[in-house]
């Protein structure tokens, strides 16, 4: 089997003048993914300029444009086999076509099917009709409506083969009863085919009529001498208003069965689009669209804000061409912001605001009330029908909406408490880890104070030294916790072209006192190398980077910045020839508030941020920070940035301007 997410795919979409084609279309991009894929679309045949139907394949063929494809037209009566070689010709892995009836009457299979055989190694999409009726197709028969032609022709078609029958028998040697029978079972099978029992009791009436006028002596009149035959009739008609009765019994029921099976698979589509939607916005077009194509009326979903403005959300109407907002009435306006206080139906055909020309739905559930659905009536009530399987879209619809807010307000919930814990835990490292150098430089410059005059001035040069770092290391840390809050709020940044080596050159000098105590190298290269950066918070990396191996090195160690361009990013590399960094301690060095069990961070206070800062600043870079051995010894953290060409340096700054 292929692996269509990783192979490239070539997809053929064969247009038509069919309305529902757009389907076709829209289905077939959803598969198409530009940087890698070849979407194609073909329409084989004939058609007739400035005609309906050259319309619609034109405004499917431009729909095809604006969704990437490349369209190709071949006119062929053989419309399968053109496909066919056409798909051979361009290596086609997948193809999308609507459902289609056989081109003529002697043709026995559809063009999908013959596709089908023809290319067993394309994956072929046959896509249904998009527009749904608004009701099951035997229901759609009788539409409340007695009298029909069909019904009427069916009646006579079936009189007549009886009469047939039985002039046959008439002149055979059999006997002329036979021909009541026949007759009987030409009424019984009229009123169980028509629609109504009222065809069954006209069929009797023929076989009345028929019987007595061609096959009772005398014949060819309506004279009945035998009163027999009179029971007879008055029998038929009996039987046929029975059998009438009960078909129509039997009808009612399929219908009713067919209503239902329908309804429940119309909620069963709404439901799993409604589920596929990923915002409220996408739901309100499915619901509009769905409710739209089955009550074949314009559909408009409203909301309104807290100042009582209404704002349109979303619609569907019957004929696209018409796609644009309605203008409401103040009477429109007023039923609409009544249904939305009250919760009630208004508009067309109710007790409020009767003479509108919608009619208005309030979407809400307990406490929270989303919009207002709009239906355009046309001077038709809903059947029963109709608004049975509304209602149900509606709530549908309604649970949709309700588990995207509860959603919204989960994920809401997610965020503030990892937001609390977050500020809960930096507030008690702060409280901790500041309150020791705090300490220490009170009780140091007390005993400045105090005993200053009796301190001698290596003494005096000692505690100096002590406040300096202590306060260079609050510093740090408080430098730290701005940037940290700095990208929690706003984790933006605005990104510009930067010498590598001057951001380097910038961070070596706001080291930690001790870096006297280690040997830091760096070798400024004579090529300029300019990466895109926001220049404060790398500097910001560096020093947390360099002052890091400064503090979990011992004395005397080597310290190395270096610089490797690979392709289109520059890395920059931070070393060390100190006791490294243990596996275990690799997984987690990014996180925040971890300071690890290195053998010297009894003596090195640390509140476990200042790696997870440069974590932050560059994913914010779309960057990434890792860290590995530095062989034979010690420990290696390198992150890279995106490099600028001299070209590309002097192009971004003239855009920039």
């Amino acid at each position: 089997m292929r692996n269509t997410d990783e192979e490239q795919r070539i997809i053929l979409v064969c247009l038509s003048a069919s309305p529902s084609n757009e389907r076709v279309i829209r289905s077939a991009s959803k598969m198409f993914v530009k940087q890698r894929d070849i979407f194609l679309a073909l329409y084989a045949g004939f058609y007739e300029k400035d005609t309906s139907q050259d319309k619609r394949l034109q405004d499917n063929m431009d729909l095809a444009k604006e969704c990437g494809a490349r369209v190709d037209i071949i006119e062929s009566r053989e419309v399968a086999l053109t496909i066919a070689e056409y798909a051979k010709r361009n290596n086609v892995t997948d193809m999308f076509i609507g459902s289609s009836a056989p081109s003529h009457i002697l043709q026995s299979k559809t063009i999908s099917e013959q596709l089908v055989a023809s290319l067993p190694e394309v994956d072929i999409h046959i896509i249904p009709d998009a527009k749904a009726s608004s009701y099951p197709q035997a229901y759609k028969k009788t539409n409340g409506v007695v009298w029909n032609f069909r019904d009427l022709l069916m009646v006579i078609g079936i009189m007549a083969i009886a009469t047939g029958l039985g002039y046959w028998f008439y002149h055979s040697r059999y006997s002329n009863s036979n021909i009541i029978t026949i007759y009987i079972l030409a009424v019984l099978i009229a009123s169980a085919l028509t629609s109504h029992q009222l065809y069954g009791i006209i069929a009797a009436v023929l076989y009345i009529l028929l019987f007595n006028y061609l096959f009772i002596d005398p014949r060819f009149t309506f004279l009945v001498y035998d009163p027999e035959y009179l029971v007879t009739y008055f029998v038929t008609i009996i039987a046929a208003l029975i059998t009438g009765s009960l078909a129509a019994k039997l009808k009612s029921i399929a219908w009713e069965s067919a209503e239902t099976a329908y309804q429940a698979k119309v909620l069963l589509d709404t439901s799993n689009q409604l589920q596929k939607a990923t915002n409220s916005e996408e739901m309100i077009r499915i619901a509009c669209i769905q409710l739209s194509d089955l009550l074949k009326r314009d559909i408009y979903y409203y909301k309104i804000d807290e100042k009582g403005n209404i704002a349109m959300a979303g619609m569907s109407l019957r004929n696209n061409d018409a796609y644009k907002a309605v203008e409401l009435s103040t009477m429109e306006k007023e039923a609409i912001l009544w249904t939305y206080e009250n919760g009630h139906h208004s508009g067309a055909f109710t007790s409020h605001y009767s003479g509108c020309k919608y009619r208005y739905l309030s979407i809400y559930t307990e406490g929270v009330r989303y919009g207002i659905i709009g239906i355009r009536m046309d001077q038709k009530r809903l059947t029963t029908f109709e608004k049975t399987i509304l209602l149900s879209i509606i709530n549908e619809f309604t649970m949709s909406l309700d588990n995207e807010t509860m959603n919204k307000q989960k994920q809401l919930a997610e965020i503030n408490a990892e937001t609390e814990r977050f500020r809960s835990g930096l507030l008690r490292s702060v409280s901790h880890d500041l309150r020791t150098p705090l300490t220490a430089i009170y009780g140091n410059a007390g005993n400045l104070l105090q005993n200053g005059d009796v301190l001698s001035e290596e003494e005096k040069k000692n505690i100096y030294s002590d406040i300096q770092e202590d306060a260079f290391w609050l510093h740090g840390q408080m430098e730290n916790i701005l940037s940290m809050t700095k990208l929690e709020n706003n984790p933006d940044m605005h990104l510009t072209p930067v010498n590598v080596d001057d951001v380097i050159e910038e961070s070596l000098k706001h080291l930690d006192p001790h870096a006297d105590e280690h040997h830091i190298s760096f070798q400024e290269s004579y090529d300029c190398s300019f990466a895109l950066m926001d220049a404060r918070m790398i500097v910001l990396v560096l020093t947390n980077l360099i002052n890091n191996a400064i503090k979990y090195t011992p004395p005397g160690s080597d310290i190395t910045i270096e610089k490797e361009k690979k392709g289109k990013q520059i890395w920059i590399i931070v070393k060390d020839n100190g006791n490294g960094i243990s596996d275990e301690d690799k997984k987690h060095i990014f996180d925040l508030y971890y300071t690890g069990r290195h053998s010297l961070s009894d003596s090195c206070r640390s509140m476990g941020i200042g790696l997870n800062l440069c974590d932050l600043i560059l994913k914010a870079h779309h960057q990434t920070i890792e860290v590995a051995d530095n062989i034979p010894h010690g420990a290696l953290f390198r992150f890279s940035l995106e490099v600028l060409g001299v070209n590309e340096d002097e192009r971004f700054q003239n855009s920039d301007r």
